[in-house]
């Protein structure tokens, strides 16, 4: 259990803190969950370096009260995207490609993500690793979170429709072992909006950063 801090919506600079469980947990190299992914892998090479699998990461929507820009706008509801990835471990660095889809009816839209993890530190108490990388955003998508409808529009904001947008990310994770069942768990993400999105009326700030620090479960 610990706190997870970040922007109040995708483009803002107010912030917010959640307190959620943590958990970093692998099971006979099969599926996985993470602070912000999980998942489980379908199918998978003799030596554990490839494998084509399934994994759900959120995106958060926002209400009109979450920012200055946002008064007048429909609330954008939070999304639990899903789809088909495929990791490829490169021994320098592991590579992951993941096709998503929202399964929740928010946006009904579909994203893309390409990222690459490097283990800094691999030992038996702490481990940590850095990404970065590119999560592409479908119009649909795009339009849901940073679009400004006609009939939301105001002398102060005009009416705003985007096409896909892509988004960099780099940040760091890692867990340091304190028992046989508990380990501290922390990590920090910043991202970027790419250019299209950061045009956006509601939009304050194109950067923002996501951190949480926090006991977690070893399972």
């Amino acid at each position: 259990m610990g706190p997870i801090a970040f922007p109040r919506y995708s483009g803002g600079t107010a912030t917010q803190t959640w307190f959620i469980p943590l958990v970093s947990a692998t099971y006979a190299d099969i599926a996985y969950i993470e602070p912000l992914r999980a998942g489980f892998y379908l199918w998978g090479n003799d030596d554990r370096t490839k494998g084509f699998g399934v994994a759900i990461e959120p995106r958060l929507g926002y209400s009109p009260v979450d920012g200055p820009r946002l008064g007048g706008l429909a609330r954008r509801k939070n999304s639990v995207e899903g789809g088909p990835t495929f990791d490829w471990d490169l021994g320098v660095f592991q590579l992951s490609v993941s096709l998503m889809t929202d399964l929740t009816g928010s946006s009904r839209g579909n994203s893309a993500r390409l990222y690459a993890y490097r283990e800094l530190v691999t030992g038996p108490s702490l481990k940590l690793g850095a990404f970065a990388g590119l999560d592409r955003l479908g119009s649909k998508t795009a339009n849901y979170f940073f679009g400004v409808a006609p009939s939301e529009a105001t002398l102060n904001r005009a009416s705003f429709q985007t096409g896909s947008a892509i988004n960099s990310t780099a940040g760091f994770d890692g867990r340091y072992r304190l028992s046989e069942r508990y380990s501290v768990l922390f990590g920090a993400q910043t991202t970027r909006l790419g250019g299209g999105l950061a045009h956006s009326p509601i939009v304050e700030s194109r950067q923002g950063t996501l951190g949480w620090l926090g006991l977690g479960w070893n399972l």
